[in-house]
């Protein structure tokens, strides 16, 4: 005997219809219908969320990838010199109509050239440095975070390492990064010849020193 889908009363063999609710067999036929469309839909779901979690894994195998590049190609810490910049030598500036003009010409390859302009009665020290991809940066010898220290920063191969905390910052960095340990970028002007440092933007910076 078999047994209507619907309300479970048994039917007789070979009936078309139940007695009791009056369904008919192709509902047993449109039940198995939409079972086996879920089973069939099943494999696929399985397929698009196994490409989701691929892309998932990749998108974070690149991520971390480009990470660890950039943790290669930045300077690491080194030790600190609280001693500061005892051994360096700074070279005295003065201002001409509002300008304070360096030769080029002066510069010593790759090494930094330090300065120190004299305004209130305080030292305002900067550096002009030729970077490793040949442009001429210029930035104060302090930074907003360790400024309170005085130490400045001494130079070790193609990085300016600041003598209070031991952060190390590329050549091609002086002059555009901004912000923390980084040397205090200084404006000027430069025709080939000659860096022209405005003597204001000198004194401006004279609270870092």
């Amino acid at each position: 005997m078999a047994m209507c889908s619907k309300c479970g009363v048994e039917m007789q063999q070979g009936a078309k219809f139940c007695k009791a609710c009056g369904t008919g067999p192709e509902a047993n036929s449109d039940k198995k219908a939409r079972v086996m469309a879920g089973t069939s839909r099943s494999p696929k779901t399985a397929i698009i969320a196994g490409v989701a979690t691929a892309v998932v894994v990749a998108g974070w195998f690149v991520y971390s990838s480009s990470v660890r590049a950039r943790s290669v190609e930045r300077p690491m810490m080194t030790q600190a010199e609280r001693t500061g910049n005892s051994s360096v030598s700074y070279m005295p500036v003065k201002s001409e109509n509002g300008d304070i003009k360096v030769p080029l010409g002066s510069l010593q390859g790759n090494t930094a050239t330090y300065f120190v302009y004299s305004a209130g009665g305080k030292e305002i020290k900067f550096l002009v440095l030729r970077a490793s991809d040949g442009t001429i940066r210029a930035a104060l010898d302090a930074c907003q975070a360790c400024y309170h220290a005085k130490l400045g920063y001494r130079q070790n191969g193609d990085t300016l390492v600041c003598n209070n905390c031991g952060m190390g910052f590329k050549s091609t960095d002086v002059g555009h990064i901004t912000g923390g340990c980084s040397p205090i970028p200084l404006r000027n002007s430069q025709d080939g010849a000659t860096l022209v440092v405005k003597a204001k933007d000198l004194e401006e910076g004279v609270k870092y020193f």
